[in-house]
């Protein structure tokens, strides 16, 4: 096929709970042997939010959200990256 990944962003909702549940997001895709032959693998992985940034991180200026912007400046009134920090720590956790 020419790749070494492939990443879906949509799939069946019941094959995505499935997947979830199992923790199942990512595996290795091994083709047939007739098509791509015995020595391919394909790293495959299901995306979690869609094509969409996950809750509370959608930062693109086009993005229609009220999510507040990651600022590291500790010299900045606005600093907040410990607290997002920790927000995404545990948004990866609980994937």
């Amino acid at each position: 096929m020419g790749f070494d990944a492939i990443f879906f962003g949509r799939i069946d909702y019941e094959d995505k709970n499935k997947r979830m549940n199992e923790k199942t997001m990512e595996w290795v895709w091994i083709p047939s042997n007739d098509s791509l032959g015995s020595d391919v693998n394909i790293l495959a992985h299901t995306l979690y939010e869609g094509y969409g940034s996950p809750d509370g991180f959608g930062f693109d200026i086009l993005d229609d959200n009220d999510d507040v912007p990651w600022i590291n400046d500790e010299s900045s009134l606005d600093y907040n990256a410990p607290e997002m920090a920790s927000k995404l720590i545990a948004h990866l956790d609980e994937r």
